[in-house]
């Protein structure tokens, strides 16, 4: 059975790799969620693919029970700090970056603690 923390990942990991084909899919939509121009989709693009990476990675840390990986993921809060400060259409990501992160701390440590 998956560890809390692993399950945490895994659901981030399937978020990011969900938003990522869902911006892909509908790239208009996701500019005009985002508040970008047009001239802006080819960064767009860009970022859909590497989250799309990022959730195959988290996905596949989370199967594997990679501890040092679930660590290393709580420099989420950096990230949630750049989205944040790029405006309101960009804080719906911040807030699940954040979120996301406090989420996963506090299940690593649940799981820490349960082995000590």
């Amino acid at each position: 059975m998956p560890s809390p923390t692993a399950i945490t990942i895994y659901i981030f990991g399937a978020s990011a790799f969900n938003h990522g084909v869902g911006n892909l899919v509908s790239q208009q939509k996701a500019l005009a969620a985002k508040q970008l121009p047009d001239s802006a989709l080819p960064a767009l693009n860009g970022f859909s693919v590497a989250i799309i990476g990022i959730g195959i990675y988290y996905m596949l840390a989370a199967y594997q029970e990679n501890r040092a990986f679930f660590a290393m993921t709580l420099a989420r809060f950096i990230s949630a700090r750049i989205f944040w400060a790029q405006g309101p259409a960009w804080r719906v990501i911040a807030t699940w970056e954040a979120l996301s992160a406090v989420i996963t701390a506090i299940a690593l440590v649940w799981d820490i603690s349960r082995e000590a």
